[in-house]
């Protein structure tokens, strides 16, 4: 029977925590073990209040979410496993296992919602996003690919993603959602608009990274494509003005991906900082390679 692995840092949100556990022993599966490198005693002592397997270990001096899932995998005793977030609530995980032990896939994940209205809400097209927060694992899948590469500290799931399917191995989201608990993702207003922006003018140096390494997935460069045009467009309209005109189809298609102006804006502000930092992560992996 799978077994959940729940990863606890030194930044965690107690009351998440707390719901992330009771939602990880509520779903009756063969163990749920819990990776505590908080170093806190707060965290600690809550964690133990629980009927789980509390693995302590020092804190990590820099945070590398692949070396994490790593570490994770390796306190794991079975082939199938679940892998929770410290900040998510699941309800059911007998379609996301049943998609790796029944349906042959190596890696399957759940959604996010952030509400409970949101629980139900239909996958939107376009919408792929891997994560690891919610998600089942086929450790036998994992362990041919090599475990996670740990020069991927960011967008981990997103290269077990790609390296599985160019492997030739199923990869896929079920229709259900998880809850997640921490809603600063959510780009609801202009504060959180803002905190994603500066998140994503990091982020090109590991998509970069997945092109220069021949992982690259079509689905994952149409926001550089998208968001890039607003730049485009905007230095053809300096040569010639009518040129701006094209705004009204870039901005129109947006406004109705995102169900309104209100989305569509605090979307914009994320994505012009995606692909305004694109050639940063260009300059960042060519460097790299150099070194190496």
């Amino acid at each position: 029977m799978p077994e959940v692995l729940i990863p606890v840092g030194p930044s965690d949100n107690v009351d998440w925590v707390k719901k992330t556990l009771s939602s990880a022993v509520s779903l009756n599966l063969n163990r749920v073990v819990v990776y505590d490198n908080s170093e806190r005693e707060d965290l600690s002592q809550l964690i133990d209040q629980f009927n789980v397997v509390h693995i302590k270990d020092k804190r990590m001096k820099q945070v590398n979410m692949a070396r994490l899932r790593n570490k994770l995998i390796s306190l794991a005793r079975e082939r199938v496993v679940v892998l929770m977030d410290s900040d998510v609530v699941i309800k059911s995980t007998s379609n996301l296992i049943k998609k790796v032990e029944e349906e042959g896939y190596s890696f399957s994940w759940m959604h996010y919602a952030y509400s409970e209205e949101e629980m139900n809400k239909p996958t939107e097209v376009g919408e792929n996003n891997p994560n690891l927060g919610c998600a089942s694992l086929d450790l036998e899948a994992i362990k041919k690919i090599g475990m996670f590469d740990e020069k991927y500290a960011r967008d981990e799931d997103v290269w077990v993603y790609s390296k599985l399917k160019k492997e030739g191995m199923k990869v896929g989201s079920i229709e259900e959602r998880c809850l997640h608990l921490n809603r600063s993702h959510e780009r609801k207003d202009l504060r959180t608009s803002l905190k994603e922006a500066r998140r994503n003018l990091w982020r090109p140096k590991y998509d970069v990274m997945l092109m220069m390494d021949g992982l690259t997935q079509a689905t994952f460069l149409t926001g550089y494509t998208y968001y890039g045009s607003y730049y485009v467009v905007g230095l053809l309209s300096v040569l010639f003005y009518p040129a701006s005109l094209l705004y009204l189809p870039i901005v129109g298609f947006g406004v109705k991906y995102y169900g309104g102006f209100k989305r569509w804006f605090y979307n914009l502000i994320p994505g012009l900082a995606l692909a305004l930092a694109f050639p940063y992560g260009i300059a960042w992996n060519l460097v790299r390679r150099l070194k190496h």
